[in-house]
């Protein structure tokens, strides 16, 4: 009988064991996993969505105006992920884009994919 006791109380500490695990793992977030940008109107996130316009501008020949960046997330790894959507005139016309722009550890920035958003 004491066995049985003994081992309905170890079993009944390991589920509780494991609950609170699960409830404490619920609000950490998953290294490497993207998070949305909290504050998109930072003078720093917008400035991001210029450099991703001027270099898509250079390399594809093309004279877009960036306006703004409407959303985004972003990713920490061995520097930070910054996946765009902004907003750019071609000509008189706005259209909507995507981007990922990576910043290293030295604070520089390299622009790795742009791309047209369909309305």
């Amino acid at each position: 009988m004491a066995k049985a006791l003994f081992f309905v109380a170890s079993l009944l500490l390991y589920v509780l064991s494991l609950s609170s695990l699960a409830v404490a793992t619920q609000h950490l977030d998953l290294v490497g996993s993207y998070k949305p940008i909290k504050n998109i109107d930072e003078p720093q996130i917008q400035s991001l969505g210029e450099f991703a316009v001027n270099e898509h501008n250079k390399h594809a020949k093309t004279q877009l105006q960036f306006q703004k960046v409407i959303s985004g997330e972003m990713q920490i790894v061995a520097g930070t992920n910054y996946n765009l959507r902004l907003t750019a005139l071609e000509g008189t016309s706005s259209r909507t884009y995507g981007t990922l722009v990576f910043t290293d550890l030295n604070n520089k920035n390299n622009l790795i994919n742009f791309f047209d958003v369909p309305n």
